[in-house]
């Protein structure tokens, strides 16, 4: 199943280098369900030609224009960002049962089911474990000239597949802001997963054989459960 994730990830970053020019945003989860993107390009309105860029960092990504503007809306307040075909989320107003995620900036999610997301970060308040890799990943942009990273494209679908998905969890959001601007989620932990589980033995067993607490709840055990139950797709992921 691990070889199986690894494999997945890193084509889509393959995929997501060759996409990298196109990118898109939206400023709610209501507009995320209605389809509702707009051009990064257009956001600028000419006073950049800069494309947008990525740049991961800290166990999140952020998103570049060269504008100002542009910039500071993506930082604060757009809901998810669309680069090529992979969905980011902007963790900076989500909330776990009140408490913040341990990042401010955006993050991989999966489309869940018809009209929610799957958001994959890690737990509150974890420690960082970026820089004790030494991979020398941190800090490196991707844009339309992309291949520059070259052959640390592989070495970045290791670790995805191997650190990431193995450290983060998942969470569900599925529904807008509330008054005050932040956004309620849910952790995908024991109790939710044996809810969705419920009456579908095989898979409840499968998702308890990971074993101890945390490796059944990273993302790792939790996204193939979701893929075989037919809540996220296999192409979206990444």
């Amino acid at each position: 199943m691990k070889k199986n994730v690894f494999v997945l990830v890193l084509f889509c970053c393959l995929s997501m280098m060759a996409h990298a020019e196109i990118a898109k945003y939206c400023m709610s989860y209501s507009d995320f369900v209605a389809g509702n993107w707009k051009s990064v390009d257009e956001l600028t309105q000419g006073r950049t030609k800069q494309a947008c860029q990525m740049k991961f960092n800290n166990n999140q990504f952020r998103f570049k224009t060269g504008d100002k503007v542009a910039d500071k809306l993506l930082k604060k307040e757009a809901f998810a960002v669309m680069y090529g075909e992979h969905i980011y989320v902007n963790c900076r107003n989500l909330r776990v049962n009140g408490t913040y995620l341990d990042i401010s900036g955006y993050t991989h999610a999966v489309c869940y089911g018809k009209d929610k997301l799957c958001v994959m970060a890690y737990k509150n308040h974890d420690a960082s474990f970026l820089l004790g890799l030494g991979l020398g990943l941190a800090g490196c942009y991707v844009d339309n000239t992309a291949l520059k990273v070259g052959m640390e494209v592989g070495s970045i679908g290791l670790w995805v597949g191997n650190e990431y998905l193995s450290r983060a969890v998942c969470y569900l959001v599925d529904s807008d802001a509330q008054p005050d601007g932040k956004i309620a989620t849910t952790r995908m932990n024991d109790d939710f997963m044996e809810k969705l589980l419920n009456n579908d033995a095989p898979l409840l067993e499968k998702y308890k054989a990971a074993g101890n607490k945390h490796n059944r709840q990273s993302a790792s055990n939790v996204l193939p459960i979701l893929m075989e139950k037919g809540l996220v797709s296999t192409s979206a992921v990444y």
